[in-house]
């Protein structure tokens, strides 16, 4: 499965930030987004998830134009600077992956709903906490839990913006070795990050934004810090 973006121009409030933008993320790639802060990357993350409108262009799944919001049923969405929720246990948090608008009011997990929220919890090794309360773990812990909460949720695709941030060398390096197996889950995985050591060492594939362009690179990365910031494009 493969989530296109044809002639697509990317903005806030009609005012495009990049334009004339092509490229496709697929189930059963780790994909990278990388730029310097402001190039784009939040935004491209933001308009898959229909948080933005598309300016300009179209954005297809499997070559079926999106009209009929197929694309965001297919995605979990971890953005940038999420808040602790408090007074909530891990496990209540990963229940909550599986809540359903259809039964508001009665709505509790069924037994698939407890599998799938188990065995995401035992995939990013957080399984132990279930009935610690979030705010009582690490940084890396907590990236984990939400992690676990995405992959929960049973969707073709995950979209990660900047979630790594402020975590030491080996848990970064345990958190994309996890993206990466999660990939070969025929999940499609999307993390706008700047931690191009992580790129070069487990990516698939790396779209780069730069001077308002973007490329795709395919392996291998030869040195992305210097790709990304030299003068040449």
């Amino acid at each position: 499965m493969k989530i296109c973006i044809k002639n697509g121009s990317f903005g806030y409030n009609k005012i495009e930030l990049l334009n004339s933008i092509n490229f496709d993320i697929s189930t059963g790639k780790f994909t990278c987004i990388i730029g310097s802060n402001g190039s784009g990357k939040s935004t491209i993350l933001k308009t898959l998830t229909k948080e933005l409108d598309l300016i300009k262009g179209e954005m297809y799944l499997d070559d079926i134009s999106d009209n009929n919001l197929s694309i965001e049923k297919n995605i979990s969405y971890l953005p940038a600077g999420l808040q602790d929720p408090l007074h909530i246990t891990v496990g209540e948090l990963a229940n909550l992956s599986r809540f359903s608008m259809t039964n508001l009011s009665n709505w509790k997990p069924s037994k698939i709903d407890i599998a799938k929220v188990n065995n995401s919890l035992v995939k990013c090794n957080v399984k132990q906490f279930s009935n610690t309360l979030f705010t009582n773990l690490s940084s890396g812990e907590k990236q984990r839990v939400w992690l676990a909460f995405c992959i929960a949720q049973d969707k073709r695709f995950i979209l990660l913006d900047e979630s790594l941030s402020n975590l030491d060398y080996q848990t970064r390096k345990t958190f994309f070795n996890m993206l990466k197996d999660i990939s070969r889950n025929n999940v499609g995985i999307l993390l706008a990050t700047h931690d191009l050591d992580m790129v070069e060492k487990f990516a698939d594939r790396v779209i780069v934004i730069k001077n308002n362009s973007l490329i795709k690179l395919t392996k291998p990365f030869i040195n992305l810090n210097q790709y990304l910031y030299s003068n040449q494009i």
